[in-house]
């Protein structure tokens, strides 16, 4: 074990003696007003002992059955309200105080503002503009389907190349989802062989892992981190140079955009933005810092949501090759035939295929716990204070696993969102895998489309099937983000 340092040893005094005066702070504050309720902690450290590693979804949703769905989880130097029924995240998630996000820690390390952590007039304008912006480059639309499809079909291409033997799919999937976001961001995209390509996978492979591994940086403030980050070997010094790396990625990206740009055309969102900076010098809610920003920010979120959702379903698919699998194989024979690639209009003749999807984004939810608000200011929620900073998260996991919502909700079955006669139910309110609200990941038709592309194509194309003599695991980890079990599967082209 290695000796510590001065510096650390420094660190660690100044954050403890910051989290006590704070712990201090805070009791005064609330002294006398009802507070949710929730476990009792040990001073300073709160309730994060018995929490193991992570805020686990699953606890609290058990902590909720005995304090209620306002559940409060004192995080030591942090106040956190867990939402555990949809009425509650309903009615929590439209209140205007408590529309913005936590101070962010990336912002911390290293000035990454985006339309992600953004908040006030600043995330109002960003928004907005963006998804203008987004829009008028494809996204959502025929451009991006098309942009999809070619993508899925290149895919197929590599995975064919592989003639049926075992491998894992994480490394495809990475390049290949990301690129349907640089296509939007960059205007182009990168073969998987291309030194861009695999300096973005790299990456973005390691700040997924860093960023959604459950861990409690996202709970701690700012300035916490930023002095942890002075450590080498920490998690957030690891974050803090990858994001280092693909912030100046993207500025070289913005550099080479400025020199030949199209007044009168956009080719891709850093095309618009730069332009709008352009027209808009004095205002400071458009500049080059935010313009890295909401590039990772969309490049991030984007590559993971879609990449562990197809991945799921990849691995749901070769556990139930004879029922899953094969009931969507017949859809796709039926509707799409073996001629043509599937295009997302079949989905009106695919109910069971889309019941697939919205079971998948139910029973995985990909964030299990969303993403993180804060209360702006003081305010109420019934008769509950919520003071000010309070971070508030919606357990999207214990709504999507409610027996009073779900009948089974452990099980994965599909035909709850059929009808009788075969034909697929309207989408219930309650089945909220993007959240709710004025913060809603904005995402979600999207992430839809390349989910469906990219199943329909691959099983057009392939049986997928467990390594040889090995099993295929659905089990879940209790961290902030569903991960699985690393293992590879085999990808045999159908007759």
């Amino acid at each position: 074990m290695e000796e510590p340092t001065p510096i650390s040893l420094a660190v660690t005094s100044v954050v403890v003696a910051i989290v006590v005066l704070l712990t201090w702070f805070r009791s005064t504050k609330t002294r006398g007003l009802q507070l949710p309720p929730g476990p009792k902690g040990l001073p300073v450290l709160g309730h994060l002992p018995f929490l193991k590693k992570s805020l686990q979804y699953d606890r609290c949703a058990q902590l909720a059955k005995t304090y209620g769905p306002v559940l409060r989880i004192d995080a030591g130097i942090a106040d956190v309200v867990v939402l555990s029924d949809f009425e509650s995240i309903k009615q929590f998630l439209s209140k205007k105080e408590i529309l913005n996000r936590p101070e962010s820690w990336i912002v911390a390390l290293i000035d990454g503002r985006g339309v992600a952590n953004l908040n006030g007039q600043e995330w109002e304008e960003n928004r907005r503009f963006c998804m203008h912006v987004l829009r008028d480059v494809g996204y959502a639309k025929k451009d991006i389907e098309e942009r999809v499809r070619e993508e899925a079909l290149y895919l197929c291409e590599k995975i064919a190349a592989k003639e049926g033997s075992a491998f894992g799919i994480e490394d495809y999937l990475i390049p290949s989802i990301s690129n349907n976001l640089c296509s939007l961001l960059f205007g182009t995209r990168y073969n998987f062989e291309d030194p861009k390509r695999k300096f973005l996978d790299v990456r973005l492979k390691s700040i997924l892992k860093l960023l959604f591994s459950g861990s409690f940086f996202a709970l701690l403030p700012a300035w916490a981190n930023k002095l942890v980050a002075m450590l080498p070997h920490t998690k957030a010094n690891h974050v803090k140079i990858i994001f280092a790396e693909l912030m100046d990625f993207v500025r070289q990206q913005a550099k080479e955009h400025e020199e030949t740009l199209d007044p009168g055309f956009n080719r891709d969102f850093i095309d618009g933005y730069l332009k709008k900076m352009k027209e808009n010098k004095d205002n400071l809610n458009f500049n080059m810092t935010l313009l890295v920003g909401n590039v990772l920010s969309f490049l991030i979120a984007g590559s993971n949501t879609v990449r562990v959702g197809i991945q799921w379903h990849l691995f749901n698919l070769a556990k139930s090759p004879d029922t899953v699998q094969a009931r969507i194989q017949r859809e796709v024979d039926q509707v799409v035939g073996r001629e043509r690639r599937p295009c997302w209009e079949d989905r009106y003749k695919m109910p069971y295929t889309m019941a697939t999807i919205w079971e998948m984004f139910r029973w995985r939810t990909n964030s299990p716990l969303g993403v993180p608000r804060a209360a702006g200011e003081d305010t109420f929620f019934g008769d509950y204070f919520i003071p000010k900073g309070t971070i508030v998260m919606p357990n999207l996991w214990a709504v999507h696993n409610s027996p009073e919502l779900w009948e089974n909700p452990e099980v994965f079955d599909p035909s709850r969102f059929l009808k009788r006669d075969g034909s697929v139910v309207t989408k219930p309110e309650y089945l909220i895998p993007f959240t709710i609200g004025k913060r809603m990941c904005p995402g979600e038709i999207m992430a839809t489309i390349e989910i469906f592309l990219y199943v329909t194509t691959l099983l057009q194309r392939f049986n997928i099937l467990p390594e040889e003599g090995r099993t295929i695991s659905l089990a879940i980890q209790p961290t902030a983000l569903n991960v699985f079990p690393e293992q590879k599967l085999r990808f045999v082209a159908r007759n």
